[in-house]
């Protein structure tokens, strides 16, 4: 017995009379297929989006928060730019 899937072929006889593939054909005969408007399937539901933004937001801002208490204590934090400094 052959193990071979032979897919060839495998669509059968045309039924006459059927109608199901004819599309209007254009002036050059190229057939004119529908437009294709899939609907938009959300992948996040809303809630569930809002809440992951704000689990995300606590975690940086405690990595932060660590940050400057594992940082060292001896360095001021500067808040002019280098633009200032230079003359």
């Amino acid at each position: 017995m052959s193990e071979k899937i032979d897919t060839q072929g495998m669509s059968g006889e045309a039924t006459e009379g059927c109608m199901d593939n004819v599309y209007p054909k254009d002036a050059n005969g190229n057939p004119i297929y529908p437009s294709f408007n899939p609907p938009q399937l959300p992948l996040i539901e809303p809630q569930l989006k809002k809440e992951l933004k704000e689990i995300i937001n606590e975690v940086l801002d405690e990595r932060d928060y660590q940050k400057k208490l594992n940082g060292p204590y001896d360095v001021p934090e500067y808040t002019y730019r280098l633009d200032e400094l230079q003359e």
